[in-house]
């Protein structure tokens, strides 16, 4: 059996980066399902700690069918720009049929969602560019 690597405390700033606390908090809270083994592989976004496919990290990607869970956002993650990405509009929303994670939340996480908004703002990739 092979050793698994340590994760981030998504909390600690002080001996973490942004993009560590991140991807840990995304792990926990997501990567049970966005995997690829998981029951939203389909989904394309893939939020497991091992994926190091920037697409499949939901950068400039366009969803597969969220409907009106895009709240008219045209990709899950737009870099430099939180109020453009569906991630955080869906981790946002008490909408059931829209947020996420959608089961075993009752209340917004708002200092999960801040760290994944300030993430997100911290992106160095390029913008999304939209037909």
């Amino acid at each position: 059996v092979g050793e698994h690597p340590k994760i981030a405390n998504w909390v600690d700033s002080v001996h973490y980066n942004t993009d560590q606390r991140a991807r840990a908090y995304l792990e926990m809270n997501c990567g049970h399902c966005h995997n690829p083994k998981g029951p939203a592989y389909t989904s394309g976004l893939l939020l497991n700690i091992d994926n190091t496919n920037l697409e499949n990290l939901g950068i400039c990607k366009s969803p597969v069918a969220a409907g009106k869970a895009t709240g008219g956002r045209l990709v899950d993650i737009a870099p430099r720009d939180n109020e453009a990405s569906i991630l955080v509009y869906r981790m946002e929303s008490d909408d059931p049929g829209i947020r996420m994670p959608e089961i075993g939340r009752s209340v917004l996480h708002v200092e999960g969602v801040a760290l994944i908004r300030q993430w997100i703002n911290e992106m160095q990739y390029p913008a999304c560019t939209t037909r």
